[in-house]
């Protein structure tokens, strides 16, 4: 009998514990939800979710334009988000949102003296490049679950993913040695502004009316595109001097660290070939091309990655840039790999390089795990292929899932 009531009170004192286990993790995952980054896997794309509260007024039309600045992606909005009801909860994955509203990292800011209210609080605190200052309200207002944003009181407590902040705190950049040794003396038909007879006659066909125009609009330096040369082993003058005569990108980062300016940023250089991102097709007509001298495919000799002085110079250079065009923020580096596609099959597996690439050590969030919109609505299609695996990125492979759903 009395190891029966032994064994009993075990028992309850074993399921109290796992009782109170579990209401501890309840309470966790409850506060992160009312701080707006719950990342309870709610969709069977089994993907990190972000909670956003609905505002009176909004369809899944603007939730598509302020969350991700595409208008396709109102329909897979509506799979994850069935229904909008202001005031209520839902549940977006992270990754879908445009970089800059992805970052997991929040910073407290609260309403003073000088931002007595949201709208000063965001003209004064928050980078609104993407959107504007409108858009980056309404963002907040979702992220932090604020309806009516003339309610809030003095001294309210406001979140604020980190990459949205101006002047944001971090490692100052590298200073950048910056050559024009192998300069090109010749920019002529390196504009910016596409024309019609840019594109081939295939895609041409293919593109119809919105789709079309938005391919003729006039561009500026909006998306930086990382590349390597994969140059097996060549010496870098004879890379230098081959990237050069191609007008292969705007610059290119030597062995050593040095940045060579090759073809000014304010031309295009075809770096990107056949290339989509964002709907864009061309990618080189509004992106400045970057090429670090390194081997990083697999079986390459060792030592052939991207060394440490060149992160260094990639840092600095992309500092430089940001100074130079505003718009040009952490969100908007991608890599070739990531816009590269085969017009006649609409595959990304067209390139891979980089093969490897530490985004951390750029001073880069990991934009590759940002779902891939083009994929994500048909444009184009994931590396499927095992023969190529090593060039699909985490953002084509949550484009992929997402379009199951």
């Amino acid at each position: 009998m009395r190891r029966w009531v032994a064994a009993a009170v075990v028992a309850c004192l074993a399921g109290a514990a796992v009782a109170r286990a579990e209401s501890l993790e309840a309470i966790r995952q409850r506060l992160r939800a009312e701080a707006g980054v719950c990342e309870t896997p709610s969709s069977p794309a089994d993907l990190p979710m972000v909670g956003l509260t609905v505002l009176p007024g909004d369809t899944h039309a603007r939730l598509a334009l302020d969350l991700t600045g595409q208008a396709e992606t109102a329909g897979v909005l509506k799979k994850v988000a069935p229904r909008l009801v202001p005031g209520t909860r839902v549940f977006v994955p992270r990754a879908l949102l445009s970089p800059l509203l992805a970052d997991p990292r929040l910073e407290p800011l609260r309403l003073g003296p000088d931002t007595p209210t949201l709208w000063r609080l965001v003209r004064r605190r928050v980078d609104t490049t993407e959107g504007g200052p409108a858009v980056a309200v309404r963002n907040l207002q979702r992220l932090n679950g604020i309806t009516d944003p003339r309610r809030l009181p003095r001294g309210a407590r406001i979140l604020v993913p980190r990459s949205l902040l101006k002047g944001r705190p971090g490692e100052p950049a590298p200073p950048l040695r910056l050559s024009k040794k192998y300069r090109v003396t010749r920019v002529s038909g390196l504009q910016r502004t596409p024309k019609p007879d840019d594109f081939p006659t295939a895609l041409r066909r293919r593109l119809r009316g919105r789709a079309w125009r938005r391919q003729l609009k006039p561009r500026k330096p909006d998306l930086v595109v990382i590349h390597t040369t994969e140059h097996r082993g060549a010496p870098f003058p004879n890379v230098a001097s081959y990237i050069r005569r191609k007008r292969l990108t705007n610059y290119l980062v030597g062995p050593d660290g040095t940045v060579y300016e090759i073809v000014p940023d304010r031309y295009r250089a075809f770096g990107c070939g056949q290339s989509l991102w964002e709907g864009r097709y061309e990618v080189d007509f509004n992106a400045i091309n970057v090429e670090v001298y390194a081997d990083t495919s697999p079986g390459r000799p060792e030592g052939g990655g991207i060394r440490p002085a060149q992160y260094e110079a990639l840092r600095a250079l992309l500092g430089f840039l940001r100074g130079r065009y505003p718009g040009l923020h952490e969100g908007r580096v991608v890599t070739h790999r990531m816009v590269a596609v085969s017009y006649a099959t609409g595959l990304r597996s067209r390139k891979g390089d980089p093969y490897v690439f530490d985004w951390a050590r750029a001073g880069l969030p990991d934009n590759s795990q940002v779902i891939d919109q083009d994929v994500l609505v048909g444009r184009a299609k994931p590396c499927t292929d095992p023969r190529y695996a090593d060039r699909m990125t985490e953002g084509q492979a949550a484009a992929a899932r997402m379009g199951e759903l």
